[in-house]
């Protein structure tokens, strides 16, 4: 069964903003975005910029949610297990996600512009320079502060601002364009809030 959130009005008209978003940003956004990050080669803010872009690998979540997910099955803690499972789950599934559409679509990385004029898709991406859609950094980062925010609502607006800083962080690296960025952090949106559907809405539905 579908799930309820993806028939609701809220999350279809987001989904249709951030489509409409994206191919907007594809023909008249990107390119300006990235000439203009490319050309402050001096920033002040790198060393603050990388250090936030590191946290969109996706090992600052596997690992310790693995080993709390242990932790907490070998106490008998099966709701804080759950939660540990979940942050896991999340991330093991944006990381397959994200591969999925990269290798097919094949985008070239804004270096691929400033260095051979490229831009575009050009299909079966396998090497770094043709898997920049969508970015891993934003859909590892957007699905581990979906999660958290769920699991912890009372922190979400900092969750949420820490993952758009991670996300943009990629445009201003010059690793990612915009609008890889933008689909990057939805697609991890959509498979947190699909994983709580199946791990907690389902088994709340059951019970009741």
């Amino acid at each position: 069964m579908m799930p309820d959130f993806l028939k609701s009005r809220g999350f279809i008209l987001a989904s249709l903003v951030l489509f409409t978003l994206s191919v907007y940003a594809y023909f008249y956004l990107d390119r300006a975005l990235a000439r203009f990050f490319h050309a402050m080669h001096d920033n002040p803010l790198e060393d603050a910029i990388n250090a936030l872009s590191v946290l969109g690998e996706s090992q600052w979540y596997i690992v310790p949610a693995l080993l709390l997910w242990l932790w907490f099955r070998r106490r008998g803690e099966v709701g804080h297990a759950k939660a540990a499972l979940y942050v896991l789950l999340a991330n093991i599934v944006a990381g397959v996600a994200v591969w999925v559409l990269k290798i097919p679509f094949g985008r070239l990385r804004p270096k691929m512009l400033f260095e051979h004029h490229q831009y575009g898709f050009e299909g079966l991406g396998l090497r770094y320079p043709y898997v920049s859609f969508p970015s891993g950094h934003s859909i590892t980062i957007f699905a581990t502060a979906t999660a958290l925010a769920l699991l912890f609502p009372r922190y979400r607006v900092p969750f949420f601002v820490v993952a758009v800083l991670v996300a943009f962080s990629r445009v201003t690296r010059g690793d990612h364009y915009f609008s890889d960025v933008l689909v990057g952090s939805w697609l991890g949106v959509l498979v947190s809030l699909w994983l709580y559907h199946i791990l907690y809405r389902r088994e709340d539905a059951t019970r009741s």
